[in-house]
């Protein structure tokens, strides 16, 4: 079980990634009723972002999608920009909290023997939320004004993540800086093996991709290839 310490650590993370205008158990019915709101818009932007990309995402198409007026949406989010910004923090958000979520019900032999960290990290790129983001960050590649607002936001993501991973897998307390390596070779990894999962056949294929990680990472913490790695 998760210390109360470590749960609220993760709650303080999570937070640095809120989207702005969510409202508290505390808060009044309006302020409630304004922030479900934005949250069907922002989970409407997810849905057009991952299914028709970025360039086709327009204000009016996300309001349809939330089934809600433009002005609804407009006095919510007066710009695209601004509401960009928003659904990137919230991709995050979802992101972290799905993970830390799941990897918090594992029992010890689970997390630490079995790995079943991966697979979770791995249906957690299945999902709108990471369709969204990876199309974002696709984006940001070729346009000025969205790389502007991604690069900053993902690099602070990046940071924040890691802390978070240390948190929830505390038997690399003392292997930090292994810890690094294996977080960067497995995002490298399993991001490669979602771009191929169309072409990578059968099934069996990118099973066997996804235990050669797990086992890589089990090296690393358990064995010398994070020592050779990081040998400069």
């Amino acid at each position: 079980m998760a210390s109360e310490a470590s749960l609220l650590e993760t709650e303080a993370r999570l937070s640095l990634f809120e989207p702005a205008g969510m409202a508290g158990d505390e808060d009044g019915w309006q302020k409630r009723k304004s922030a479900q709101t934005r949250i069907t818009v922002l989970d409407a932007a997810v849905r057009c972002l991952a299914e028709f990309g970025y360039a086709r995402t327009t204000t009016q198409l996300i309001a349809q999608t939330a089934n809600i007026s433009r002005g609804a949406m407009l006095h919510h989010y007066a710009t695209k920009q601004e509401l960009i910004e928003s659904v990137i923090d919230y991709t995050f958000y979802k992101r972290m909290e799905r993970l830390s979520r799941e990897i918090r019900k594992l029992s010890e032999h689970e997390r630490i023997v079995d790995q079943a960290g991966i697979e979770i990290f791995w249906t957690g790129l299945l999902t709108s939320e990471y369709e969204a983001y990876l199309e974002l960050s696709i984006a940001a590649r070729t346009d000025d004004e969205l790389r502007a607002i991604f690069e900053p936001k993902a690099k602070k993501f990046d940071v924040i993540w890691c802390e978070e991973i240390a948190s929830i897998f505390p038997e690399w307390d003392d292997k930090r800086e292994k810890l690094q390596l294996a977080i960067d070779f497995c995002i490298a990894a399993m991001e490669g093996l979602l771009l191929n999962r169309a072409v990578w056949e059968p099934r069996e294929r990118r099973q066997a991709m996804r235990k050669l990680v797990s086992l890589a990472i089990l090296e690393v913490r358990d064995g010398d290839l994070g020592d050779r790695a990081l040998a400069r």
